[in-house]
Parts: structure tokens; C-alpha cells; sequence
């Protein structure tokens, strides 16, 4: 029995230290008190022509700035950041990703360097815990908090152009968009790019921009250039009852909701409403597929779609030049 015993606390040992290890090697949580604290330290606010337009986060020591593209669009802008201390210090465009709303910023270097948060080395689990320090309407640095809904990449449209984001639960109003949502160790897994409204009103989802992308760019600062197509669509089991009751039985498509002024499709006369069938012959049916078969191609390429009425099987095809989104 002395054995026995000593064997079996022997064994209970190892599985503690294995488990010990385990937990160690994954790196426990912080508390949500002391990810603020971290996150506080490197958020930002950004002034644009020095009118507080959104928030961001310091993501390297030597003053890379990370926020939303939408939050200094334009040309011959003066951009400053507001560090955690009041400090307010100019900064230049270091490289812009459109297609997923990133903008990085580069502030002028220091003896010491900047506070900052890194990012994480893999996604984050759906349903995990996720943080944002953000300014809305001009409240300063108000701490988020948010779950994680999907983290596959989808497309949202934000007029004039698609943008891939994933999801979190959580509210995130205006003032927030270019904040850096973070894990539960306070390391980045994505950025505050906008939220989900109907009718104005919010419905408690945040469109993020994705880690990989952020990375991308971060390790290859440049201004990335995607096709665009210059409209705005619906899947079809979106649409209202006296809709579908004009669409003609065994009918797959999207349908066209949004036209961008100046576009092909303006210039073509095509309606709001008519239903897009397919991209360079190929069947669509959701937007995330109709975005994958518009960015297949690059910025000049043309592109065919085929078109149609919802009540009429006669479908005409429109060859057009894509335009680009950066």
C-alpha cells in the first residue's frame, strides 16, 4: 500500500506541473482592470485638421500608430495624435489598407520610444472576451468590452465601398471607429471600423477589421490598392414578402441596392433592384462571394456581370472597367 501511495502522489504531481506548464505556455488572462490599464497607456485619439475624428493605439515603440482608414480620408490633411499624457504630436501616413478601413501612422521618434500594445500571434476564439479603449462623442478613453461573434472574414458595405471585417458583440458608437480591440493579455486582435445600424439605430455589432490584415500591412507598410465595383447588394432572403413575390421560382442571385454616383451601372441605367446572377459567368449568391469574385481581379480589369429583372428571365450581360478602392 506504501507503494501504491507513493506512486499515486508521484503521478497526481506530474499531472500539476503538466497542467502548471500548460497554463504557463498559454499565458493566463488579465484581469479586465489591469488589460484597461495596459490599453490605456498606448490608446491614442486622432485629430484630423485638429478636430477630434476618431481613436487608435500605439502598436510599436518607434511611434507606429494603428486607426481607421474612414477616419483621415483625404488629401492634404494635418493629422495629429493625443498620447494618454495630453501630448499632441504630428503624424504622417506610414501605409493604408481601404479594403479593411487601416490606416498606419507614423509619429516622429523619441528617446525611449512610445508606449505600446502588440499584436497577437493567433486569432482569437469565438466567444472569448475582447476589449476596446475608444473616445465616443468626444468622451474620452472609455474602456469596451465585447465578445467575439466570428472570425472568418466578411464583407461589409460602408458607402462607397465593400470592407472586410469580422465580428464582435458589444457596443462600439461613433467616435470609437480606428480603436484596437484587444484579447484578454492585452494584445491586439483587431480594429473598430464601424457597427452595425438599421434605420439608425445600433444593434450591438461591431464591424473589426482582422488581425492578418493588420500584420500585412504592419509588415509591409504601402498604400494597398483592390478592385471595386462601384455598387452595393443584398442577398435575396433579405428581401421583403411583395419582393420575392415578383422573383420568378428557382431564381439565385443578389439583388442591387445601392448604385454609387458616376459608376458603370449609373451610366448603364441599371436599376435598383434588378438582380445580379452571376460575375465573369460564375453563380452568386452572397455578398462575401460577389466581393471574393470583384477582388479576384485587379484595379482596370473589366469584369462581366449578368443582370436581370426580378420578374423577367431575359438577363443582359455588362462589361465594365473596375475602379479602385484605396
Amino acid at each position: 500500500m506504501l507503494k501504491a501511495s507513493r506512486f499515486t502522489a508521484f503521478y497526481v504531481t506530474v499531472l500539476v506541473l503538466i497542467a502548471a506548464n500548460q497554463a504557463f505556455a498559454q499565458g493566463r488572462e488579465l484581469t479586465p482592470d489591469r488589460v484597461n490599464q495596459r490599453l490605456q497607456a498606448a490608446a491614442v485619439e486622432i485629430l484630423v485638421n485638429g478636430r477630434l475624428a476618431g481613436s487608435g493605439a500605439v502598436i510599436d515603440r518607434d511611434g507606429i500608430v494603428l486607426t481607421a482608414a474612414h477616419v483621415a480620408n483625404g488629401k492634404d490633411l494635418r493629422i495629429e495624435v493625443l498620447l494618454a499624457d495630453k501630448s499632441r504630436i504630428p503624424a504622417t501616413v506610414h501605409g493604408k489598407d481601404a479594403s479593411h478601413d487601416i490606416l498606419l501612422l507614423r509619429l516622429p521618434k523619441q528617446s525611449g520610444g512610445y508606449n505600446a500594445i502588440g499584436l497577437a500571434r493567433k486569432l482569437p476564439l469565438v466567444g472569448s472576451k475582447a476589449y476596446l479603449v475608444g473616445t465616443p462623442f468626444f468622451r474620452h478613453r472609455l474602456f469596451f468590452t465585447g465578445t467575439v461573434a466570428q472570425t472568418h472574414e466578411s464583407a461589409e458595405f460602408l458607402n462607397p465601398h465593400y470592407v472586410g471585417v469580422f465580428y464582435i458583440q458589444s457596443a462600439s458608437p461613433h467616435g470609437t471607429s480606428g480603436g484596437a480591440w484587444v484579447n484578454g493579455n492585452g494584445q491586439v486582435i483587431g480594429l473598430q471600423s464601424a457597427m452595425l445600424f438599421v434605420n439608425n439605430a445600433p444593434h450591438g455589432i461591431a464591424f473589426v477589421a482582422p488581425l492578418s490584415a493588420i500584420r500585412n500591412l504592419l509588415n509591409a507598410p504601402q498604400t494597398i490598392a483592390v478592385a471595386s465595383a462601384g455598387f452595393a447588394v443584398e442577398e435575396l432572403w433579405e428581401q421583403p414578402p411583395n419582393y420575392l413575390q415578383q422573383v420568378t421560382d428557382g431564381t439565385t442571385g443578389l439583388v442591387i441596392k445601392v448604385i454609387v454616383p458616376g459608376s458603370p451601372l449609373e451610366k448603364a441605367q441599371v436599376p435598383i433592384g434588378a438582380i445580379l446572377t452571376s460575375v465573369d459567368g460564375k453563380p452568386v449568391q452572397t455578398r462575401d462571394s460577389f466581393i471574393n469574385a470583384i477582388r479576384a481581379h485587379k484595379p482596370g480589369e473589366e469584369v462581366t456581370l449578368t443582370i436581370r429583372a426580378p420578374d423577367n428571365e431575359t438577363a443582359q450581360e455588362f462589361k465594365f472597367k473596375l475602379g479602385s478602392l484605396q
